[in-house]
This record gives C-alpha cells, sequence and structure tokens, in this order.
C-alpha cells in the first residue's frame, strides 16, 4: 500500500451547513476544488468499493472517518474539529483499533423522512441528516410533504394538513423529536393497519370520506382503504392521535381500571378526531385493538407516553393484574346514555 501524500490545505473550502450529511459535504468539498470525488477521499484514506466516483446518492450516504482520516480532513480543510462536528455530527471521527490506517466507512441513511429540495437549494446543495428531522413530515415554506416520500403538495389547499403539521412541531418542541415520532408511528400502525375496515367501527365512513374529500382537493387519485390513502391524506388524524398519545394525563387516563374511567379517554380520542355525534362513546369495543395493546403494557406499569412501550418485558419483573380493562356490551347497556349501534 502506497504512503499517502502529505496533506495540504485546498483552495476552495464550503461552509459546512448545520445538519447536513457527511457524505454530501466531502462531496461538496470535492466539486468546489475540481477533484473527483473517490480521488478526493483517496486522499483522506482507505474508501470502500461501494462508494463510486460518479455523484453518488448523496441523500443516504454516511461516511465515517476514522481519527486518523478525520485528521487529515481537517488538514485538507482548515477547519476546527469541533465546530465541524457540531455542524456535521456524522463527521464524527470514529476510534480506530492500534494499526488501523486512515480509513473511511460507508453506511446508508435510513430515515422515513426525505429531504426538502427548496430547502437543499437554500442551502447551497446541500443534503441534511433527515434523522433528527422525523417531525418535519411536511415543509410548508415550499409546499412539500417529506414523510415517506418528496412530494410538492399545494398546501394551501389542505390547511388541516399544514395546520397539523405546526401542531406535531409543537408537540416535538415540548416532548423531544424522539418521543413525538415513536408516538406518531404507534398512530399511524392504528390509522393504516389496526383500525382499517375489517373492524367495521362505526365512525369509519366518516373517516374514510374526510381523507377521500383531501385527495379529491389536492387532484390526486382516490384510494378506497386506509393502508392505500396517501400519507398527507391522513396527517391531521395522525397527528391528534399524537396529541392524544403524548399526553401524561390521557395516556394515564387510558390505562384499564376497575371504576372504567378510561371510557373518558376514547370520548376524547373521539373528539380529537372529530368523529363524535355528541353522544357518549357506546363501547370501547369500537376501538379494537387499541384496548388490549394497553391493557398488555399496563401490567408492565407503561402507558402510551412511555419511551419504553411495546418494549420487552422487564427482567425478573412480576406483571400486576389489570382487571375489569373492557367496557363490555353489557355494562354499556346499563348505562342510562346507552345508544345501541347502527345496523
Amino acid at each position: 500500500m502506497n504512503p499517502l501524500p502529505a496533506p495540504r490545505k485546498v483552495p476552495v473550502v464550503p461552509r459546512p451547513r448545520h445538519g447536513e450529511l457527511s457524505g454530501s459535504y466531502l462531496w461538496r468539498v470535492a466539486q468546489a476544488n475540481r477533484i473527483g470525488f473517490r480521488p478526493f477521499l483517496c486522499l483522506l484514506g482507505t474508501v470502500p468499493s461501494a462508494v463510486a466516483s460518479k455523484r453518488p446518492d448523496l441523500a443516504v450516504m454516511v461516511l465515517t472517518l476514522n481519527d486518523t482520516a478525520f485528521t487529515r480532513l481537517l488538514a485538507y480543510t482548515g477547519l476546527d474539529a469541533a465546530n465541524l462536528i457540531k455542524a456535521i455530527p456524522s463527521l464524527a471521527p470514529r476510534s480506530q483499533t492500534p494499526g488501523e490506517p486512515p480509513t473511511i466507512r460507508f453506511s446508508s441513511l435510513k430515515s422515513q423522512v426525505a429531504d426538502c429540495p427548496g430547502c437543499r437549494l437554500r442551502r447551497g446543495g446541500a443534503y441534511a441528516d433527515t434523522r433528527g428531522l422525523g417531525h418535519k413530515a411536511a415543509c410548508l415554506r415550499h409546499g412539500y410533504w417529506l414523510y415517506g416520500q418528496t412530494q410538492r403538495l399545494g398546501l394551501a389547499e389542505l390547511p388541516e394538513a399544514a395546520a397539523a403539521q405546526r401542531r406535531l412541531e409543537r408537540i416535538a418542541a415540548r416532548c423531544g423529536p424522539a418521543a413525538v415520532m415513536r408516538t406518531f408511528e404507534l398512530a399511524t400502525w392504528y390509522l393504516e393497519h389496526a383500525w382499517r375496515i375489517d373492524y367495521h367501527p362505526h365512525w369509519y365512513p366518516l373517516l374514510l370520506e374526510r381523507w377521500q374529500g383531501r385527495v379529491h382537493t389536492a387532484g390526486a387519485t382516490a384510494a378506497g382503504t386506509t393502508w392505500q390513502m396517501p400519507s398527507w391524506a391522513t396527517h391531521p388524524e395522525r397527528v391528534a392521535l399524537t396529541a392524544v398519545f403524548t399526553s401524561p394525563y390521557w395516556a394515564a387516563q387510558a390505562v384499564p381500571r376497575a371504576d372504567r374511567r378510561h371510557r373518558l379517554f376514547y370520548e376524547h380520542l373521539a373528539a380529537e378526531l372529530g368523529i363524535s355525534d355528541g353522544r357518549p362513546l357506546r363501547t370501547i369495543r369500537s376501538f379494537d385493538p387499541l384496548p388490549p395493546d394497553i391493557h398488555a403494557q399496563a401490567r408492565w406499569g407503561r402507558v402510551l407516553s412511555d419511551p419504553d412501550w411495546n418494549a420487552p418485558p422487564p427482567i425478573a419483573a412480576i406483571p400486576r393484574q389489570v382487571v375489569n380493562y373492557d367496557i363490555t356490551e353489557a355494562y354499556a347497556m346499563s348505562l342510562p346514555w346507552y345508544f345501541p349501534a347502527a345496523g
């Protein structure tokens, strides 16, 4: 193996953009100095074969340098190590084993959220590390939907979707992006899979009609089932569930109790989803399979806002008994405000 040349500062050093991906920044340094991408990386250390000479997929490429390769990068750019890592956390050097030569490692970014093309242009072509932007399901500045796919939307025609995104960002500012996105994924799973038409809840047609209305408003192709619906069409309801699930008060109310006060949780849920018809909720059974999940996790002392929700049970923990977790049909019929289900 030929020794690497002594590093010297390159003529043009692009400004690191806050939250930029490591591969994106290294590409911009090479392009600014009219050096091929792979030849430039070879000046820093050993390069994986997966890194192509031509333009790679910068939106997902993460390059990690070991200590020696990172030191060479600092010599080529003249940048301060602390400031560079603060701007681009994925460039933080990886400790090397004794005797390891300068080395670059390659990995692909896995994130539900894409980078906004409009924001990328404002950053001078720098690709953002979207792992920290999970709660940015939409860019309201440029009108792009980013969750699961990049799609240009007329958000002015979908004010409820834009309002829901602002609400999600406020919740993330209060509870933290990681906790909010964990709950958002849980709410998404319920809406797309657990609460679809197989369960025949009395309120499902109301939501489906609402979602199809948004699809028609945006001029997109209509879908007949929840799991085929564009994610932006169901976004307001996802955020509404997320707001309920992340609330410590309502998360605690959801835990099954002998006096069945958890009925209040489901009445609040119906109000948040905008499906309440003004009558008290007839039965929790309408919300299958949410109660069994809450019941199972409550045995381990967890609520919906708990970071350990759905994690494996604690080692050597003894599950507690949770009684009367369902509002049965017999119980519902005994209430003075009971209304039998239609059909």
